[in-house]
């Protein structure tokens, strides 16, 4: 479960026209066959995404409408399985008022970069 200060210290700041995260986005499972060197420096904190590396991808999204103003973006970094995952997620809470109005590709042709905009009510 993501910490409660998960991007609410960004609440103040409000309405924000941009936000952009790495979030952690690493499946569970995956976390066992990352490389040694990133087990050895890396923070597993900021690497675990939970189950389905959306913890905090899905944090993030709740408290989009609060942080976002009218037409706002957020752009996250993220695993090349999560374009579709987030895309189902959304389509499951219009209340929201967030689309995926775009997906971009890595270096190496994978797609790793979501562009979420919040639109009118």
């Amino acid at each position: 479960m993501p910490s409660e200060g998960c991007c609410t210290h960004l609440l103040p700041w409000s309405p924000l026209d941009l936000v952009v995260s790495n979030p952690p986005y690493i499946f569970r499972k995956d976390m066992e066959q990352l490389a040694p060197e990133i087990c050895s420096y890396e923070d597993l904190v900021a690497l675990d995404g939970g189950d389905e590396g959306m913890d905090i991808i899905t944090h993030i999204l709740t408290l989009a409408p609060q942080l976002l103003n009218a037409s706002g973006s957020i752009f996250l970094e993220v695993d090349p399985r999560h374009p579709e995952l987030v895309s189902s997620w959304l389509q499951s809470h219009p209340d929201l008022h967030l689309s995926l109005v775009g997906v971009r590709e890595d270096f190496c042709g994978r797609p790793r970069f979501l562009h979420v905009q919040k639109s009118a009510p």
